[in-house]
């Protein structure tokens, strides 16, 4: 589907990734219940600051039921943000159906990744990994996987399809995937990290519509309704 030498999302697949949901173990109301009170401390306390005794009094089970499900605080923390990760790399997937005009679904798309990603608990578990990142770098890069690699992966199969059916023309979809996230929410994101006021809704859909197209004007084959 790409020109010879290309990368695609097939060429870097990731068989035993613990970042992909699929392979995680069966979600169950007593492991929800443990996620639930494990985001509770961190927001309130920040991930350093929070022990595995106050996520166990928090999700009201004990440390040895804790356990059963998960080995560790950073294991808990990464599966918080695998999951709303997942959520957001699924969502690409329906969305990108590939048989809507390749504009509007890209404005779909980017839509909900804004929405995601710029909600009050995904910027809160940003800022408490940037701050514990050095002392973690091990649990940096497995959240890295599971978030922007992830989601450039899914955006990368979607671009696949669309170079296939001759909507768009790219030689690399992953770089392609990783120049749309940057377009998209770098500004954004560090707008809201460094707690600037919000865009309002008009601003942000302006800024969608000029984003897609800038997008599309490099990787159209030709004119493309946004």
């Amino acid at each position: 589907m790409n020109q010879p030498g290309g990368k695609t999302a097939s060429d870097k697949g990731d068989q035993g990734d613990p970042c992909d949901l699929t392979m995680q173990p069966e979600d169950n109301p007593k492991r929800r219940q443990i996620l639930d009170g494990a985001r509770r401390m961190f927001l309130t306390h920040g991930f350093e600051a929070a022990s595995v005794q106050d996520i166990a009094k928090a999700a009201g089970v004990s440390k040895g039921t804790l356990y059963v499900y998960f080995d560790s605080k950073e294991a808990m923390f990464q599966a918080l943000v695998s999951t709303e990760c997942g959520r957001l790399q699924q969502t690409i997937r329906q969305i990108g159906s590939g048989t809507e005009d390749v504009g509007h679904e890209l404005c779909q798309i980017a839509r909900r990744m804004i929405g995601t990603l710029l909600q009050r608990e995904v910027l809160a578990a940003m800022r408490m990994m940037i701050g514990a990142g050095e002392k973690f770098p091990e649990l940096a890069r497995l959240i890295y996987q599971a978030g922007p690699t992830r989601s450039i992966k899914a955006l990368a199969e979607y671009f696949e399809r669309r170079v296939a059916q001759g909507d768009l023309v790219m030689s690399d979809c992953l770089e392609a995937g990783a120049e749309f996230v940057d377009l998209l929410l770098g500004g954004l994101q560090r707008r809201a990290l460094l707690m600037m006021p919000p865009l309002s809704d008009d601003e942000i859909e302006a800024f969608i519509r000029r984003r897609v197209a800038r997008f599309l004007a490099v990787y159209a084959p030709g004119p493309v309704a946004g």
